[in-house]
């Protein structure tokens, strides 16, 4: 959503002749009280400094749980691949099943097993704890020495046991700053396995993440929610997130807004259901190192009036086939009262991109100006509307995600830095300005193209360069992955003895559409920086599956 917000700044202030800000503010300067929902709420201390909110300190936080680990035998693994499964240590389960083993030295146990614990983050520990499975002193570790270390070449002895009589041994020792934590076992029985069901790792500083979650919020009347600003301090290695929910009752039900995405710096845009009366927020607080982020303002801005007062966007058809080029029409039904400001422009971002067709207005074709991109279009109107409408917007699109919405945010050049969010009922759990898909593709990558095919890279400006183009479809099975799951995308270019010169892509991706402006681009050059000669060229496609992937190759010919 950053990408998409930024433009949509950008093209207000491009096509916008006035701009104003908003209003009003809603501040917060305290998190004691009633402000804090304290259910939600999770590792974030805004009692020891009153007015200042940082995440709480991990003296009695398990800094391993959900981490990552691995084990390293020396000598013979268990058979059962399942007791070798290291995450078991950090699940938070002390009995079986979960739980590791290494075999006896009757059956090919050798001294010096070891497990390196991931913490995921520069954290300050001094204590870690073993727990022996079912507290049975047979099973326990007989020696055993932990190191710890920013990394896991160089790390320091900080204790040994040489001879452990505890079920569930406890080693203290000076606080270290560490990311990785190593237990090796110096012993290992004659006779019987050492088995752990959990390692738990502690220390002192702050947690690595904690999450503030206000109650709702009244505002006293419908309004429209622009941007949050905050004061406080965001050390390097600091993170902050912000996200928000409106509604129009005091207490949160399904006809409340889902959480907003993200936004992260101060003064950002924040899209929300609009106009609401009630808003509630919540902070996300990270850090990678032994610092805290520190807020001690949280201030929402927003607009009494609202741009328009009642507003509900639909797409027609709302079922296509998939990866099918149809042509749609949104609608938006809007209702005005004498404060609205009315719309002066619409921004709608798309999953994938479209051809503008048409724009109604009450059925009468409208005058304006717009502006289309791979990820987005925007509509500015040569009037104002501000009586009850119906603005039909007909465009050409391939819908290829299971859902394809097709977000709409209205906007008036009166509050050109605040744009409104338009409502869409929901139905099934499907947004009403979203298209849902029907059939199977036959095929994961979908009309590939090279764009423009021939393409002159000799600099004079025109055809320098040309753009990959296909679209690629659901990657994930069952249903509910798709738009989810992601597999490993590649682009090579190839000369014609099948000697490869350029790697254009390769990366992670889900479904998408590598169409226009998201389009793959070779600017004639090989992984050396030089120019290729003329010719014909091979541009080759790969996407990983599950069933040893799909690969297109076609050619792309390179003329001066």
């Amino acid at each position: 959503m950053m990408f998409y917000r930024y433009n949509f700044i950008f093209l207000l202030f491009l096509f916008s002749s006035a701009l104003s800000f908003a209003q009003f503010s809603l501040i917060d300067t305290t998190f004691l009280g009633t402000n804090v929902d304290t259910v939600s709420s999770q590792a974030v201390d805004y009692k020891t400094r009153p007015g200042i909110l940082q995440i709480e300190t991990g003296e009695r936080e398990n800094l391993a749980k959900n981490r990552s680990a691995y084990i390293v035998y020396t000598g013979t693994q268990p058979t059962d691949t399942s007791r070798r499964n290291a995450l078991r240590l950090l699940d938070g389960l002390y009995s079986s099943p979960s739980f590791i083993e290494f075999p006896p030295l009757n059956l090919g146990g050798l001294e010096g097993n070891y497990v390196i614990i991931d913490l995921q983050a520069f954290r300050t520990i001094k204590k870690v704890q073993m727990y022996t499975l079912g507290k049975n002193m047979n099973l326990r570790p007989r020696a055993f020495t932990i190191f710890a270390g920013e990394d896991t070449i160089t790390m320091e002895k900080v204790f040994q046991a040489t001879d452990n009589q505890a079920v569930e041994p406890v080693s203290e020792f000076t606080p270290i700053v560490a990311k990785y934590v190593k237990v090796v076992f110096d012993v290992i029985a004659q006779n019987n396995s050492t088995v752990i069901s959990e390692i738990e790792v502690f220390g002192e500083g702050f947690l690595p993440t904690g999450l503030y979650v206000s109650t709702p919020r009244n505002i006293g009347k419908k309004v429209n929610f622009g941007s949050v600003q905050y004061t406080g301090n965001k050390p390097a290695g600091t993170e902050m997130y912000f996200s928000f929910r409106t509604g129009n009752k005091s207490s949160i039900d399904t006809s409340w807004s889902p959480w907003s995405d993200s936004v992260a710096n101060s003064g950002d845009l924040f899209l929300v259901n609009e106009p609401r009366q009630y808003i509630q927020y919540r902070v996300r607080l990270k850090t990678s190192n032994l610092l805290s982020p520190e807020i001690d303002e949280i201030r929402i801005n927003y607009d009494t009036s609202a741009v328009v007062s009642v507003s509900d966007a639909q797409i027609s058809p709302q079922q296509a086939q998939v990866l099918k080029e149809q042509e749609f029409t949104l609608s938006i039904n809007t209702e005005f009262s004498t404060s609205d400001y009315g719309i002066d422009s619409v921004y709608v971002i798309t999953p994938s991109p479209v051809q503008l067709v048409d724009v109604l207005v009450n059925n009468v074709r409208a005058a304006y100006l717009s502006r289309v991109s791979a990820s987005y279009f925007y509509i500015v109107f040569n009037s104002s509307i501000k009586t009850n409408s119906t603005i039909a917007i007909k465009f050409k699109s391939t819908p290829f995600l299971a859902v394809n919405p097709y977000r709409i945010m209205a906007s008036s050049k009166l509050v050109s830095n605040n744009p409104q969010k338009i409502d869409s009922r929901i139905s099934d759990q499907v947004e009403g300005w979203s298209v849902v898909t029907v059939g199977v593709p036959d095929k994961l990558i979908i009309n590939p193209e090279a764009v423009p095919n021939p393409f002159t890279p000799n600099g004079d400006g025109r055809n320098d360069e040309t753009k990959i183009e296909f679209f690629l479809g659901n990657i994930g099975e069952p249903g509910s992955l798709i738009g989810n799951q992601v597999r490993k995308l590649t682009i090579h270019i190839f000369d014609l003895n099948g000697r490869m010169i350029k790697e254009l892509l390769n990366s992670e991706t889900s479904a998408a559409a590598y169409i226009s402006d998201n389009g793959v681009v070779w600017d004639g050059r090989d992984d050396n920086g030089e120019k290729v000669r003329p010719g014909v060229y091979l541009y080759q496609i790969h996407i990983d599956s599950d069933n040893g992937g799909e690969t297109v190759t076609k050619t792309v010919v390179v003329a001066y």
